[in-house]
């Protein structure tokens, strides 16, 4: 099976090479995790190799995500410049009016969808990064509408060809939730917990489909280079 380095060091070592090559990965994590850090680590990384990808933000407007990554060198203005990368803004939560824009149907799941692939198209990327899936998912109360929901925004983004990654704050300790988790290739989960006073940043990979992987959580860290993972360390607390 063909893989597509993360960028990230250590992580690639747990995976055996990498992200199986044209699936649907999920992102797990709560707030400040580091979701959004990873996933354009993920497309600048791969972008150095000569491999194109596209990053939609659903939540935070784009000019926030370019000013929260400039401290990392990147150099994502210059990738985007050369149409290696493609940042764009779709988000759909505005924090001052939860009213009807919110109430997101199926039709403005494909336009965004389709917004994402034409992208990709475009400049010819093999990669595609939605953040968050939460904000398409998080008002359809109905377990059965959001499971036919986020199979074929799955499957859509597979007949794409294209390696996806898609961010959840969603966990599988709520049963609410657990469908994507069960219809992604892969999961990846990332924690964080203070003990004594130290904050403990931990990635699991809780699921990669066809690939073989280390299971054990492992310690991170978000440094100036961005993720960097201590894989053949026991988390020490």
């Amino acid at each position: 099976m063909l893989r597509v380095p993360t960028g990230v060091k250590g992580l690639d070592e747990m995976l055996d090479g990498g992200f199986p090559k044209g699936r649907v990965i999920l992102l797990c994590g709560g707030p400040g995790t580091g979701k959004t850090i990873f996933s354009l680590q993920f497309l600048a990384s791969a972008a150095e190799r000569g491999i194109h990808g596209v990053y939609v933000t659903l939540e935070e407007p784009i000019n926030l995500v370019k000013e929260n990554i400039d401290a990392f060198a990147w150099n994502i203005q210059e990738k985007e410049k050369n149409n290696s990368i493609k940042l764009f803004d779709s988000h759909i939560i505005s924090y001052g009016d939860f009213r009807q824009k919110n109430r997101i149907d199926e039709e403005s799941i494909l336009s965004i969808t389709n917004k994402v692939i034409n992208a990709a198209k475009s400049i010819s990327a093999e990669l595609l990064i939605i953040d968050p899936l939460t904000s398409i998912t998080v008002h359809e109360q109905r377990a059965s509408v959001k499971r036919h929901r986020i199979a074929e925004l799955f499957n859509y983004l597979r007949s794409s060809g294209c390696t996806s990654m898609l961010t959840s704050e969603t966990t599988s300790y709520n049963g609410d939730f657990y469908m994507e988790e069960f219809l992604a290739d892969g999961v990846i989960r990332l924690n964080k917990a203070v003990h004594n006073f130290n904050l403990i940043r931990t990635i699991r990979i809780e699921k990669m489909r066809g690939v073989k992987h280390d299971e054990q959580p492992r310690r991170y860290v978000i440094a100036e280079k961005g993720f960097a993972v201590y894989s053949t360390e026991p988390i020490k607390v």
